[in-house]
């Protein structure tokens, strides 16, 4: 259960839409806000940034595994309390296939290095230094995660803070892994 002070930031975050936000439609967005994932009706747009060592990734480098994207910035708080979440829901299902890609949104590389010696993630770290590839992919605010499956479709996101420990949202990544 997410509490109160998570609520508030969540809509914080969300407030303040971008000019560029409204790719996806109100409803989509209305669903993707909610307490639970909401299915992902588009086609996959393109991921293709650095990581952190300034080598170039792209979403096709885990196809074969579940993959968990969540574009995040050193500033929000639900971010930083998801990253330990997330992390370990990826280590506790690696075997199963599951990987994480964090993608940071428009900060410089010292500041990202600095959050990450505090909240190591368990997965890759892209910088979206331009935030470039997160509008491309509706991140209209942050957290945003999405669910891409083996094959490389994203099939659920969602914006705003989730509860990684609740049936709705573990759940949903587990039966992913198994299908």
């Amino acid at each position: 259960m997410l509490s109160r002070r998570q609520l508030l930031q969540s809509a914080l975050s969300l407030a303040a839409l971008p000019a560029w936000a409204g790719a996806a439609s109100d409803s989509a967005l209305k669903l993707a806000t909610g307490p639970d994932w909401a299915p992902w009706t588009a086609a996959t747009p393109p991921l293709v940034l650095p990581d952190l060592a300034g080598r170039e990734q792209k979403l096709g480098n885990w196809r074969g595994n579940v993959v968990i994207v969540s574009f995040w910035a050193t500033w929000c708080d639900p971010c930083r309390d998801e990253i330990p979440l997330m992390s370990a829901m990826a280590r506790r299902h690696r075997e199963e296939g599951l990987r994480l890609v964090a993608v940071n949104v428009g900060e410089a590389l010292g500041k990202i290095t600095t959050f990450l010696a505090k909240w190591p993630v368990a997965g890759a770290v892209l910088h979206d230094r331009n935030s470039t590839v997160s509008k491309k992919w509706d991140a209209i605010g942050l957290p945003a995660n999405y669910l891409v499956d083996r094959g490389g479709s994203i099939r659920h996101w969602h914006l705003g803070a989730l509860d990684w420990k609740a049936e709705n949202v573990s759940g949903v990544v587990t039966r992913m892994l198994r299908a």
